[in-house]
Order: structure tokens, then sequence, then C-alpha cells
């Protein structure tokens, strides 16, 4: 017996693509030339796509992104806008219907406000860009040609004016209108972050922003299918499959799973044959299977596991759903008329709230297959202002990068997407647990208007139907930040008077969750108390927001004033990297204060303040470099002093989402990784030291050095811990010392306190500016398990002189090119900038480590990794440029190809 595909009984998809036009759609009476309205002037589009960037091609407005380009894009948020193209269904496809299928025309993406039509009848209109939407055609397709419009209202317009009828309605608790009070956004269920925000521009838009598909189901297809598992061992699950099957044909068909892992996990069942949608549940018992585990925690590594899928390294299983004709010969050959394959994932992700034995408040921490996990990661915004030009190949770079800085989660913010399939696979294969917030963000929410909550309802239930297979995700959250400006009323007295949107997170989401995907743990709201009566932003419960630094006290010190339980959000921006830079500047805006400069910081912080913020630790901005090179060095420090002390509070806190990984178009913000894909300083920060798994931290207190060893291996560490006091100069004068202790940190331990504490000579506290102190964990056969530094000034301040730095380069392994960089004295801040050389993926290369400090007599090597095809180690030489905090920027003397 054999399984046979065959191509006649299964569903036929033609995607449309090709003749798409787009127009502005002028009202009655707008222009003196076309008094009737109407399109005028139709020009080539793309689909999927969004009307900026067509007209961006076409040459009718200028890249938004570039200078100030987002103020002459505005008029297109206020207009509205067609597409049409004619298309032509093959007589293979019309006739694969037989005389039971349905035609259906599917859209990935409509933003938002829509009416389609086919052959000039109208088919549907929309109001949710969230949603994919299918239509039954089957009546209004024609074989051969036919044409497809689709008029799109714009966004701006129509939320404007219903966020005029909503608020001038006489009801006196609806406050007045503001940013976070009703305004237009609050009315029209698309990407909140579109709007503009304090990181991105202002591009509302309209367009096709998902496939466009004929597909003809001829006789059945799996509409909906939801696995359920649950672990009786550490590696065996008993698990359900539903399939939902709609059948168009009378004809007896049978509905079977078949899950590729070791036993017997063919399941099936007979539907019955009278047209119509049924549901079958079908069990699979005593399943082994090797559970998913987050990036950097494989607890269950010492145990006899299953076999995985070859070259899987997240143990993730192919799931084949299939129909078949159903045949009396139980041997016959199954003749398929629908298959879908996907792959999962097997673990269990707890969410833990436990009291205080005194009573003062209960922790909130993750536990992914028994393991109580201490949260390293960030929040992901959308990658670019218009989600179809998003590519797998970005999202690759950025989240490979989450990977290998030691990431475990990524919160997807509210006024985000709900992600892309490609999003989600690549989570689910390099190891990111997802945060994944509902669609609400900042602002009230209508929730007494019925057709309201229906669209959010019918959102929801796509959105989770979609995700909640992913191995990746590990909490549903109702949205960013709704609950705390209700409490805290944000918008003061013009703010409505009770909470607009406590149904949508306490009652609707919550019961299309129970409904749909009642394994998976839901969030109300970030923060949250998760305690009746507790403040959302209290620090002893739940998580918490932190940006009284950033929004107010402006010095990264005063991290360590906050003693949350899970910090997920907090952050410092800095400027973007020269690469962005230049695709949106001209030479001539390249000066820290221009125009274009300031446009392209939505921080909403006075500039002079923002550059005081970084002058408390560094020289006095000077240049377009010096801004770049001390605002990302500040950035560095910043999450790197609020991370540390959360993390040496391992125990109380259970983990850090700084705010943000990403950017979207090219800016200051608090991104570490910018919007050409290059990271910041704060990036190699996370990387090399405050996101490993094994951190060793200092910290001044009292004239002493503490150093803290946190393990959140699942594995004991043991080593000689060493703090030393060194000279800048790299002179030694007997003024400094080392001191080790031998230390045993056991497996994914709480910290209790420093394990090792030295108190600073009075011959250093004299001179302190000409010291640094270094401190190092290495194992019992010399591996280096973590290592950091220490000032005792500020960095402005320090006696540094020329380290002496070389550097040289020679070809790598799989085209990446090695540095090795040589130093007489300590060097600060090694910043290392290549200019000119984008990779194939239109990423910028990446270095190893960058923004590093290199002690006197070291030898470094760094390699330089996404680089174009056929670069060679002179090339990177030519374009490769080095500062450090005791030098200026520019090409290195010493550089050399080996």
């Amino acid at each position: 017996m054999s399984d046979t595909f065959f191509p006649s009984l299964s569903p036929i998809t033609t995607e449309i693509v090709a003749n798409w036009q787009f127009a502005e759609r002028l009202l009655p009476g707008r222009d003196m030339f076309q008094l009737a309205g109407g399109e005028k002037n139709w020009l080539p589009a793309t689909v999927p796509g969004h009307v900026h960037q067509d007209l961006v091609r076409v040459g009718a407005i200028g890249d938004p992104f570039y200078r100030l380009g987002e103020i002459g894009a505005r008029w297109v948020d206020d207009a509205d806008w067609t597409y049409r193209t004619t298309f032509v269904v093959a007589p293979e496809q019309w006739a694969a219907r037989g005389s039971h299928g349905r035609h259906f025309l599917q859209f990935g993406g409509l933003d938002t406000l829509a009416r389609v039509y086919m052959n000039d009848v109208l088919i549907a209109e929309t109001e949710n860009a969230y949603i994919a939407h299918r239509f039954d055609v089957t009546e209004t397709l024609r074989e051969g040609e036919n044409s497809l419009r689709v008029e799109f209202d714009s966004a701006m317009r129509i939320g404007t004016a219903r966020a005029a009828a909503y608020l001038g309605d006489g009801s006196s608790d609806r406050g007045s209108q503001t940013y976070f009070n009703f305004a237009p956004r609050a009315f029209i269920r698309k990407p909140q972050y579109q709007w503009g925000w304090d990181w991105g521009p202002e591009l509302v838009g309209a367009g096709i922003t998902g496939a466009v598909e004929l597909i003809t189901i001829p006789h059945a297809e799996i509409t909906d299918w939801h696995l359920r598992y649950e672990f009786t061992d550490p590696v065996t699950v008993k698990m359900t499959v539903a399939l939902t099957v709609t059948k168009y044909s009378p004809e007896p068909l049978t509905a079977g799973i078949a899950l590729y892992a070791p036993g017997d996990n063919t399941p099936e069942a007979k539907l019955p044959d009278a047209p119509g949608t049924y549901t079958v549940t079908l069990p699979v018992y005593g399943q082994k299977v090797a559970p998913w585990n987050p990036n950097g925690q494989d607890v269950l590594r010492n145990l006899s596991l299953p076999v995985k899928p070859k070259g899987d390294a997240q143990k993730r299983y192919l799931l084949n759903l299939r129909v078949w004709r159903t045949d009396p010969d139980p041997n016959a050959d199954k003749e398929f008329v629908f298959h879908k394959g996907v792959t999962v994932g097997f673990k269990k992700v707890e969410l833990i709230q436990e009291p205080d034995s005194d009573g003062a408040g209960s922790g909130l921490k993750f536990r992914v297959n028994g393991f109580d996990t201490f949260i390293r990661g960030a929040n992901w915004i959308p990658d670019s202002p218009f989600p179809a030009a998003i590519t797998r190949e970005q999202l690759r770079h950025k989240l490979t990068l989450a990977r290998d800085a030691g990431f475990n989660m990524l919160r997807i913010w509210g006024g985000g997407l709900y992600e892309s399939e490609a999003f989600y696979n690549l989570c689910d294969e390099l190891g990111l647990l997802v945060w994944q917030d509902f669609g609400f963000a900042c602002s009230m929410y209508p929730d007494d208007l019925p057709e309201f909550v229906e669209t959010v309802r019918a959102e929801a239930v796509a959105a989770v139907k979609r995700i909640r297979h992913r191995a990746c995700l590990a909490l549903w959250c109702g949205g960013n930040e709704n609950q705390e400006l209700a409490e805290e009323r944000w918008s003061g007295e013009l703010q409505a008077t009770r909470f607009f949107g406590d149904k949508l997170i306490h009652e609707t989401l919550p019961s299309v969750l129970a409904e749909c995907d009642p394994d998976t743990q839901y969030w109300a709201n970030s923060p949250y108390s998760g305690v009746a009566g507790v403040p959302a932003t209290s620090n002893d419960y739940g998580d918490a927001h932190y940006w009284k630094v950033w929004h107010g006290l402006g010095d990264w010190i005063h991290y360590t004033a906050n003693d949350c339980r899970f910090s997920s959000e907090f952050g410092f921006a800095s400027p973007c990297g020269f690469a962005a830079w230049e695709a949106c500047t001209k030479p001539a805006d390249r000066t820290p204060r221009s125009a274009v400069a300031q446009w392209h910081d939505k921080t909403r912080k006075g500039y002079d303040t923002y550059l005081g913020y970084i002058e408390l630790h560094f020289p006095k901005i000077e240049t377009w470099d010096d801004l770049v090179y001390y605002g990302q060095a500040n950035q560095a420090m910043a999450l790197s002093y609020g991370v540390e002390h959360w993390r040496r509070r391992k125990g109380r806190c259970w983990g850090t989402l700084f705010w943000q990984i990403n950017d979207c178009w090219p800016t200051q913000s608090w991104a570490v990784v910018d919007s050409a894909g290059e990271g910041k300083l704060a990036y190699y920060a996370a990387k090399r030291t405050f996101y490993k798994p094994v951190l060793v931290s200092l910290a001044l207190k009292d004239e002493a050095v503490e150093a803290h060893v946190i393990n959140d291996t699942a594995e004991p560490i043991s080593g000689i811990l060493s703090v030393s006091f060194r000279m800048l100069d790299g002179a030694d004068n007997g003024a400094n010392g080392t001191t080790s202790t031998g230390v045993v940190i056991e497996a994914n331990a709480l910290n209790t306190g420093a394990a090792l504490r030295v108190p600073i000579a009075d011959s250093i506290v004299a001179d302190r500016l000409d010291f640094y102190v270094h401190a190092s964990l290495i194992s019992q056969d010399g591996t280096l398990l973590g290592e950091n530094f220490l000032f005792l000034g500020e960095p402005k301040d320090l006696h540094l002189s020329d380290p002496g730095l070389t550097v040289t380069s020679e070809g790598g392994e799989q085209g990446s090119v090695v540095l090795t960089l040589e130093t007489r004295a300590f060097a600060a801040f090694v910043h290392l900038r290549l200019d000119g050389l984008v990779s194939a993926n239109g990423m910028a290369p990446q270095f190893s480590d960058n923004g590093f400090h290199q002690l006197p007599g070291e030898r470094k090597t760094i390699t330089v990794a996404g680089l174009p095809a056929n670069t060679t180690a002179e090339d990177v030489a030519i374009r490769l440029s080095v500062r450090h905090l005791a030098g200026a920027h520019s090409q290195s003397p010493r550089m050399q190809e080996s």
C-alpha cells in the first residue's frame, strides 16, 4: 500500500500577481477637472504591497524614509485608493470544481477599509487588516477573463469621522480626544504603529498586503485543526488533533493524521457521506517526543530521548493532516483529496505567580518543561512600516542575531502585527519563545460598540487559530499599557472616566482563548499586576514597564532604584549606525543638531536633553561620528547596568525584555539592531556579557567591588573567580592586585549575594581615574566562563592613553574575514566600522564582537560575517576604521592585510 496524491482531486491555487494597477479615487467635486469623481491616472502597482511603495516606484512621492520625505507623503493618508487587475481562469482550474466543489478568492491581507468587486459585482466589504479574508466566488467567477477591483477608503478620514461621532454623541464618560483617548486609530483595526509612534513614522496608507489567490476545492478541505497535548512524563505526550473538514461532495471520505515520530501515530476517522462541515478528534497515546526547549535551555539532555528529526536542533516534528477517498480495501492506495503539512514542537510552559512568604507581593516567572527560566530578551516591533515589504531574509538575519546574543524570548508588542508565518517558523527553529500581545496599545478602545467588539473577536479568533500550534508560543497578552493609561490617567482631565477596553481584555479575549486555545497562558495586559485591586504599575506584582529613567530621571544609574518582579519594558535610546544614516541623509545633514537628524528622532525628548544624557558619561558631542559613537556606547552601558541589576536580583526578578531589539526605519531609537540590520554597541554588550547564560556582574558598593555570578543553565558551574584592579596605561606600580576565590554555583541558582567582595585600596581611591576593574571566571580546565569590566569614574574622565592598537586581516571560513587586534595599553569601547559593504540579503555585515574593552597586551580575533560574495581581506582592510575612547575616528594607520 502507498499514499498517492492526485492533482485532479486536490485543491488548485493560482496566485493573482500580474497586471495590477492603482489610482487615487476622487470624491465627487474634489477635483475641478474631474467633478464626477472616480479614479484618476491609472499606474502600475505591485501586489502584495502598499500604496506608498507604489507611489515611490512611479515617482509620485519621494522616499518617505529619506530626509524629511515623511512630511511630503502625508497627503497619501487622506486619499482614497483603488487597485484593479484582470486575470484568466484556465480551463483546468475551471473544470476542477466539478459538480460539487467551490471557487474561493483569498486575500492574505487588505489594509483596511475595502470593497472588493469581481466582474463588477460587490462580493465583500472588509474592516480589519489583521485578518486574511476568503470569499466564495463560485457564482461570480467566469471561465476565461475576469476583472478584480479593490476600493480602499482612507483609514485616516474614516477614523477621524468615527472618533468625532463617538465623542460627540453626548456620552460624558468618554472624555475628549487625545492621542491616548479615542484618537482615530482606536476605531480602525489596522496596525497601530502606522499612525506614528515614538520610534516610527506616520504612514497610515492602504494596500493589498498579502497574496491574492484563486483557490478551487473539488471535494473537501480541512478548514481548521487543533493540536492539544499533555506530558505524562518528560518525554511522553498524550495528544489529540481535532480536524474540521468541510465536504462539498457526497462521496465517502476519511480524515486522518500522520506524525513523523516513533510509534503508531496515524489515527483516522470516516466522515459522514453528506456534504457539510464535520469535526473529528483523533487521539495518539503514549507518543515519545524530544521536548522543544528555548535557546540555551536543554534540561533533558542527559535523558535517553527519542530520535528527533534529522538536522532539527529544536526538536520539531512533521504532522500531516489529510483527507482521502474511503476505500473498502484497507490495503488500497490512499487517493488524497486534501493534504496539509505542518511542523510542531512539544513543550510545557507555565506562568507562575507564587505569593511571597511575607505576603508583600508575588513573583512572575515562566516555567518551561519544568525548568524555572529567567527570561532574557527584548520587545519586537514590525520590521518595516510596510508589512508586505518584510522579507524572510531580513527576519532570519535579525532573529538569528537575537539567538546568537543569548535571547530566549521576544515580546511581540501590541501596537504592531500578528507576525508572519516566516517569523514564527524562524522563532520555532531558533528556540525563541514568543510573548504575543493582541493588537492594542496605549489607547482607550470603544468596547461599548457591538460592531467593534465583533470585529475584535473575529480578529482574535483568526490570530489564535493561526498561531496556537507554534512551539515558540509562550503567552497571550491582552495588549500594551491600556490598563496602565486608564489607571494613571495619561490624558488627565481630558481622559475618559472609566476604562474603555476593559471588556476586551477581561471578557472578549479570554472567551476566545477559552474556546480556541485553552492550553496557552493569558496575561491581561502589560504592565499588569495579575491581582485584583493592585495597580498595574506595582513593582511587587506582575510585570513592569520602567520608563522613569528615560522619561524622567535621565541617567541610567537610576535603574537600580527599581525592584520589579519582571521587567517587560525599559530602554535607553541611541542613534542608528552609519549605514542606516547614510540611507536617509545627505552629507550636509550629518551634524548632531541638523533638522533631518532631529526629524529622525521620534523619542519625544528634547534633542539637547538627549545629548545631555550622553554627556553625563561621555565627552562633549562635537561631530556626527561623536553622536553615533558616544550615543551607542552610552546605550550599551545603560542596558548593561539595568539588565545586570535585575539579573543580580534573580529570585525576586525573573526576566528582562528591554525596549527594543529592532527598528522599522532609519532613526534614533531604543533599538539595538538598526534598520540596516547592523548591531549597535548595546547589541554586542548583550551578546558578550549581559545576556550570556553565565554572567559575571560587578557592582560598586561602599568603596568595595562586589562580584556576582549568575548561572541560568541547567548544570552547576565551578571555577576560579578573580577580581583585578589594573592600570589603564598597562603599567603595574604595585598598587593594584588580584583577589581570587573558588566558587561553585548550583544549576539555575537564585542569586543570594556577591560571590566575592573586594575593598578598594586607599591608593586606588586616590587615583581611581587611572584604574579599571576586570573580573573573570575560569573553569578548572581553563575555559573562560565569563568576564566583565568596571570603571571607577565616568568614561569621559578616565586617564586613557593611546593603546597602540594594531589590526590585521585575513580570509576566514565561508567567505568571512578574520581581524586580529593587539594593544599595548587598555583600549576602551573599541568600535569597528565597515563602510560600503552590504550582504546579499540587504543587511549590514556583522562583527563577532564590537564596542569591547581590550586588555593591555591582549590579542583579540574578530570575525566579520555576512559579507558580499567574493569580498577579500583587502576589501575589508580598505573599508575598516577603528575608534576607541582615547582616539579619534580614523582609518587605522596600522591596518594590514595578512
